[in-house]
C-alpha cells in the first residue's frame, strides 16, 4: 500500500492557512464572473450535512440597487455594534491587534455596496430554542420512573448544534473554493439585526433563516499569510480537560 499523501500537502496547507477574512483588500472594481461563484457553490455543497438534510439555500446578490439597500441595513447595524463594542474595556480590547481588527471591520460597511457579489447562506427552518426543546422533552417523559435514563437526556443543544453545524462547513468550503480561484471573502453577520427587513427586500420566505453574508471579490494582491494564532498544542487536551 502506498504511503503517499492523496493531495499535495504543501498546497493544501497553504490554502487552509492563508484563507483570511478579506475586508480591506477586496477589489471593488473588477467584476466576478458568475461561473466562478457557481463553481465554488458546487464545491461548497459537498460539505458534510447532518442527516444528509442539505437544507441550505444560497442567495447571490449582484444587482447594484439591491446591494445598496442591503448596505443601508448593514451600515445602520454597524453603528449599533460599534457603540456596543466601544463600551467594552480591557487590555485585549485595547491591544494593537484588537484595534487592527476593528479597523478592518469598520472598512466593510463603507465598501459593502460596491463589493461585486454578496452571498447570503440560508437554512430552511428556524433555529431551535434549546430551553423549549428540553422542557418539551421533559414533559413528554414525565410519566416515566424517576430513575429512567430519559430524564437525564437534553436534546436542545444537540438540535441547535445540528442546525448551525450543517451550514458552516459548507460556508467554509465556499470560502476555500473562492480563495483557490483568486477571490477573497469574509463571513459577516452585520445585517442580521435587520434580518426581517432584509427578508422583505429579497423575498426570503418567513420559514428561512439567514445565517450570514459572504462578500465576494477579487483581492488586491495575493500574498496572504498565516494569521498569528496561539499554538494549538497549548490549547489541546488529551483524554480529559486540562490534561
Amino acid at each position: 500500500m502506498s504511503s503517499a499523501a492523496p493531495f499535495d500537502l504543501a498546497e493544501t496547507d497553504r490554502l487552509l492557512s492563508t484563507t483570511r477574512s478579506v475586508r480591506r483588500r477586496l477589489d471593488l472594481e473588477t467584476p466576478v464572473p458568475r461561473e466562478l461563484i457557481e463553481e465554488s457553490l458546487r464545491l461548497a455543497v459537498q460539505a458534510p450535512t447532518a442527516d444528509n438534510a442539505q437544507n441550505w439555500r444560497w442567495l447571490v446578490i449582484t444587482d447594484p440597487e439591491m446591494k445598496e439597500s442591503l448596505a443601508g441595513l448593514f451600515r445602520r447595524a454597524w453603528k449599533f455594534h460599534k457603540a456596543e463594542i466601544s463600551t467594552k474595556s480591557g487590555r485585549r480590547r485595547n491591544s494593537p491587534q484588537a484595534r487592527k481588527n476593528e479597523e478592518s471591520a469598520a472598512a466593510l460597511p463603507e465598501a459593502i455596496a460596491k463589493v461585486p457579489a454578496l452571498i447570503l447562506p440560508c437554512v430552511v427552518g428556524k433555529p431551535p430554542d434549546s430551553a423549549t426543546i428540553d422542557s418539551e422533552w421533559e414533559r413528554l417523559n414525565a410519566h416515566k420512573p424517576a430513575d429512567d435514563p430519559a430524564h437525564q437526556v437534553r436534546m436542545g443543544q444537540l438540535r441547535a448544534s445540528t442546525f448551525y453545524g450543517s451550514i458552516f462547513p459548507a460556508i467554509w468550503s465556499l470560502q476555500l473554493a473562492l480563495r483557490s480561484r483568486g477571490l477573497g471573502s469574509t463571513i459577516t453577520c452585520m445585517h442580521l439585526p435587520f434580518a426581517r427587513q432584509a427578508a422583505e427586500l429579497l423575498g426570503i420566505p418567513s420559514g428561512v433563516t439567514q445565517i450570514c453574508m459572504v462578500p465576494v471579490a477579487y483581492t488586491l494582491g495575493t500574498n496572504f499569510r498565516p494569521a498569528q494564532r496561539v499554538d494549538a498544542g497549548q490549547r489541546t487536551f488529551w483524554e480529559g480537560w486540562g490534561k
